[in-house]
């Protein structure tokens, strides 16, 4: 964790992005053989990462980025989903390693599904994030960025399947990358030999035998949508005195979240060493329950990152909700 501590740390620098960077492919094309979606934890997966239309622009028209029911900084969606099926578990899936291909709207089983390490003994889900997604925008405040994506997208897969749980080691990189058999993102060589960008392996969920699928969560995640920007901006100049969400819109330099009607934030670990990192886990992971929680009682939520140190900040915030009570979101 030494060098991910470093980058944590250099993640809230109040140093600007910069111009856009290429962010690369949405998608690895695995090699691999396309099979049916089928199955409790396939068929979650697909209903969290299908494409429900494109994002849309202030005017009103469709961007070219795909809509999920998870939420992602700035639109990015970096996250990718394996499926680890071990020997002995022959139904749906065969044993192997899969991932979901978005674009096709089904899984590939990976054609080279050996690599250093065994495969897990249980039924596995493993978060991925292609880092160019994050990074082309945001550059050096990457790093919270890929953990919020995936903490949301983690909690949405548990609340779809409630008895999956998370193994004492889930978010550790290195039982990640086994479960699947990569190397790290960093040996960019072997990617590149096999026509792919690399992927950061984040988060392990692990499957009993016969999981089932919540479809009332299945439902109210599905149809979760953040509200528009521009229901913020209508907003800001209806709220009398100091804005619920002064500080974070200082903070994170973003001025729609002073239309926000609440907003909740959490702090910034003090040092962002190996329980640092952990604690930014805890952080995302409770934010993304909350925005559930409200959701399914028909509040808009949207989330808020990018913070960096700013002076006079005696709290500095790590992430943060914009809510709109009973708000319409679009």
């Amino acid at each position: 964790m030494t060098s991910s501590a470093a980058l944590l740390e250099t993640a809230f620098s109040p140093d600007l992005p910069g111009d856009p960077l290429p962010p690369g492919p949405r998608e690895n094309r695995w090699p691999g053989e396309p099979v049916e979606i089928s199955g409790t934890a396939a068929t979650a997966i697909h209903r969290l990462w299908r494409a429900r239309g494109h994002h849309p622009r202030a005017d009103g028209t469709p961007t070219t980025i795909p809509r999920r029911a998870v939420p992602s900084a700035g639109g990015s969606y970096p996250v990718q989903w394996h499926l680890v099926v071990p020997s002995g578990h022959a139904r749906p899936l065969g044993p192997g390693r899969y991932v979901y291909q978005p674009s096709a709207e089904t899984l590939i089983r990976r054609s080279e599904a050996r690599g250093p390490g065994p495969a897990p003994d249980h039924v596995e889900i493993v978060l991925t994030v292609q880092p160019g997604r994050t990074f082309g925008r945001y550059r050096h405040r990457a790093w919270p960025l890929w953990v919020a994506d995936a903490a949301y997208a983690l909690e949405a897969l548990l609340l779809l399947i409630p008895d999956a749980y998370l193994p004492e080691d889930w978010s550790d990189l290195a039982a990640a990358r086994r479960a699947l058999g990569l190397p790290r993102a960093a040996q960019a060589a072997w990617w590149l030999e096999r026509g792919l960008v690399p992927e950061i392996a984040l988060a392990r969920i692990r499957l009993p035998l016969d999981p089932h699928l919540d479809e009332v969560a299945s439902a109210a995640i599905c149809s979760r949508r953040s509200p528009a920007l521009d229901r913020f901006h209508e907003r800001r100049g209806q709220i009398p005195g100091t804005p619920p969400g002064a500080e974070a819109a200082r903070q994170s330099g973003q001025s729609w979240v002073l239309g926000a009607g609440h907003v909740i934030g959490w702090p910034r670990p003090p040092r962002l060493d190996v329980t640092g990192y952990a604690r930014l886990w805890h952080v995302h992971r409770e934010a993304a329950r909350h925005t559930y929680a409200l959701t399914a009682r028909g509040h808009g939520v949207r989330a808020v990152s990018g913070f960096c140190t700013r002076p006079m900040a005696a709290q500095p915030l790590v992430h943060a909700i914009a809510i709109l009570e009973n708000g319409t979101t679009t």
